[in-house]
């Protein structure tokens, strides 16, 4: 028997002489339904107020309709419905049930069971979520420390401020494709130097007639002498041929003041996110799976602390599967008789921890030999560079999971894989040397 189906045994084990409150959670009220331990409604669904007295209620409710049974054999399943759920859950737990967790796509795919009626109500979901949990189609409500949480809530925060701050880039890019396009040929809106000189200049005029001596001071403190005198004349050369559009002086005055607003909104976002990561970090630093996953070479302090942050206690996983399909890339399939299907990546997981999980698999690439030698050989077959990082990606989670289970620090070994590895690159050097000249015949 696989390990999935030895799970799905092991809930329904626990579940099987369980009463079951399926509970169909929504803004102001919540509909709940009692099923007896042969998956049989008891009675007709009910509604209660999501609030205190609402909660209440449901408890007298359900103890009243359940009266010969004790609350150890009554346990409330729940579809996670956006946040809907989490106070119920957690007055729930406090108050000595057993809380179980049922997927929304779970209850959807239920729908049509009933009578082949593809019709949506909340007292049909709420018994969907009832037999959904009956037959072991639920996860078990989990209640981390204070430190764990804060870190969760924190990268929660830390990814919706990335995607702020990359829609305010987008639109300050945006400006200045109309106005002077070429700026970013010399200058990366990320960097400090290029964030100085737009809050200064943004008119191909405006570079022209900046005084270069009093501003490559500026910049050379600025960027640490990484820019100077040869970027700010690099800078005039692409003005003086500038296709952007000639604007009046109306308004050029309102594209400032809209590239004003951009770039502070943008600067107020980094501050934040880089507060918020040192906050991260810090609590990170004390869970024991830090230093594991900074000994391997390509995942730096921030990497780590948001994987941390994300699967939150690494103990409760037993296989690094479990790891990509949390994060969506495990492989769907659909296969009949003789007939196998294409695999395909499944997406649906968790989003930040799959955008994590890419960039680790991106660093640890270059460096780490377990992993790079899965992408090179997927390089060397088919060239697609996002699609091979993501295939790799089970290499590094394999390599975590043995790691955190010896609880011990990355170290290379002579296993083998730097042979393997060596023959591999010299193939793979041949190969980007080939199109590289077949690019330049083109060209």
């Amino acid at each position: 028997m696989t390990k999935k189906f030895k799970a799905l045994q092991i809930k329904r084990q626990f579940i099987s002489d369980k009463i079951i409150i399926g509970i169909d959670p929504a803004k102001k009220k919540h509909q709940a339904v009692v099923i007896d331990v042969y998956g049989l409604p008891i009675s007709n669904s009910f509604t209660f107020g999501n609030h205190k007295q609402g909660y209440l209620k449901l408890l007298k409710k359900v103890r009243l309709q359940t009266e010969k049974s004790n609350d150890k054999n009554i346990v409330f399943a729940i579809e996670t419905s956006c946040n809907l759920w989490c106070t119920l859950s957690y007055f729930l737990r406090t108050s000595g049930f057993d809380v179980l967790l049922v997927s929304p796509l779970t209850t959807k795919h239920s729908r049509p069971m009933i009578n082949h009626d593809f019709s949506r109500t909340d007292p049909k979901d709420a018994l969907l979520i009832a037999g959904s949990a009956r037959d072991g189609f639920f996860d078990f409500y989990r209640d981390y420390s204070s430190d764990i949480k804060a870190m969760h809530a924190l990268s929660i925060a830390y990814d919706k401020l990335r995607k702020n701050y990359v829609q305010q880039r987008t639109r300050i890019h945006s400006l200045m494709d109309r106005m002077f396009p070429e700026f970013f040929k010399v200058l990366n809106l990320d960097t400090l130097s290029g964030q100085y000189l737009l809050s200064k200049y943004f008119l191909p005029s405006d570079f022209l007639n900046m005084d270069i001596d009093q501003e490559t001071r500026a910049l050379e403190k600025i960027s640490h002498k990484n820019h100077g005198r040869k970027t700010l004349e690099e800078l005039q050369k692409y003005a003086a041929e500038s296709i952007g559009i000639p604007v009046e002086e109306s308004e050029a005055l309102a594209e400032r003041m809209i590239l004003d607003s951009w770039l502070a909104f943008m600067q107020k976002i980094e501050e934040k996110m880089k507060q918020i990561m040192d906050e991260i970090i810090n609590l990170a630093k004390q869970t024991p799976y830090f230093k594991i996953l900074i000994s391997i070479k390509g995942i730096s302090d921030k990497l780590a602390a948001l994987f941390i942050a994300e699967i939150r206690d690494l103990s409760r996983f037993k296989h690094y599967k479990q790891l990509e399909k949390l994060a969506g890339y495990n492989l769907r399939q659909s296969q009949s008789g003789g007939y196998v299907g294409p695999r395909h990546m499944n997406h649906i997981g968790n989003k930040r921890l799959s955008w994590i999980l890419y960039r680790m698999t991106e660093e640890t690439v270059k460096y780490v030999p377990e992993v790079r030698v899965k992408f090179v050989k997927r390089q060397l077959y088919r060239c697609s560079y996002r699609k091979n990082i993501i295939a790799s990606s089970p290499n590094l989670l394999k390599l975590i999971m043995s790691m955190v289970k010896g609880k011990r620090c990355y170290e290379y070994l002579d296993n083998g894989c730097f042979e393997r590895l060596h023959e591999l690159e010299k193939k793979y050097r041949q190969v980007v040397e080939l199109k590289k000249r077949r690019f330049n015949q083109v060209a």
